[in-house]
């Protein structure tokens, strides 16, 4: 029993946002969700999909220091960008546990050994 690997594939599904300010409406992701499809490496035929949703960091402080010199307006942004931000965000193992343990369980995660 181990943590599997898997393929992942990824689709655009959506944003979070917010205002930067009260007195500035300039709309600021703060959080992205994207489709993740994985297929077990080791069984193409375990497959599972689901939309993940992960925040972005950093993005309060816009508020008080200011918009970075790369900010992507709202309008501007593309599905590409979004999928990036999402994977820069969450490790590929923590994706692997993830789901391995949808697929086949928390004891193929982490087996229990002793019950002492």
């Amino acid at each position: 029993m181990a943590v599997h690997t898997f393929n992942y594939t990824y689709t655009y599904v959506g944003v979070k946002t917010m205002p930067r300010s009260l007195e500035d409406d300039t709309q600021i992701v703060r959080e992205v969700c994207v489709e993740v499809k994985a297929v077990d490496k080791a069984d193409a035929t375990k497959t599972l999909t689901e939309n993940m949703y992960s925040p972005l960091e950093d993005v309060y402080s816009y508020k008080h220091e200011g918009l970075p010199e790369n900010f992507i307006d709202v309008a501007d942004l593309t599905h590409a960008k979004v999928i990036e931000w999402y994977q820069n965000t969450v490790e590929t193992t923590d994706l692997d546990i993830y789901f391995t343990w949808q697929l086949y369980g928390a004891e193929e995660v982490a087996p229990i050994n002793d019950l002492g």
